[in-house]
């Protein structure tokens, strides 16, 4: 079985970025946004990545296909689920990097030029409005 944190491993290595994968979660109560990177504080005051991923929005099945997901077709909930991951790890990138991990002319940079991504959204969630 392919797991999350295989299936970012390999993102990160295509992507050539030679980091480990931060810690990646389903979320029943995320439903806003499809993915969502955050960096909280842990018990120890220091701070801690993660990725939520939305079981609400990424395990609909009633979505009319193709999708489009950060400006890229999807015909499945695997291409879904892909570029999503791809997303939230060049938040991901660039806040390992000490940089603005926000959607800046960085993040469009590697998402163009790591991922073929046409958009800095989603596409799916609460952007849709």
């Amino acid at each position: 079985m392919i797991t999350l944190r295989h299936r970012a491993e390999a993102i990160l290595k295509a992507a050539g970025w030679d980091i480990p994968p931060c810690p990646i979660l389903w979320s029943p109560r995320l439903t806003r946004c499809a993915g969502l990177f955050v960096v909280e504080k842990d018990r120890r005051k220091v701070w801690q990545p993660e990725i939520r991923l939305s079981i609400p929005l990424l395990r609909r099945r009633d979505w009319h296909w193709p999708v489009q997901v950060v400006g890229c077709l999807c015909r499945n909930p695997e291409d879904v689920l892909q570029r999503i991951l791809e997303h939230e790890l060049i938040h991901y990138k660039l806040w390992k990097d000490g940089a603005d991990f926000g959607h800046t002319e960085a993040f469009r940079e590697l998402a163009w030029g790591a991922f073929n991504h046409q958009s800095i959204t989603h596409g799916i969630g609460a952007e849709e409005a």
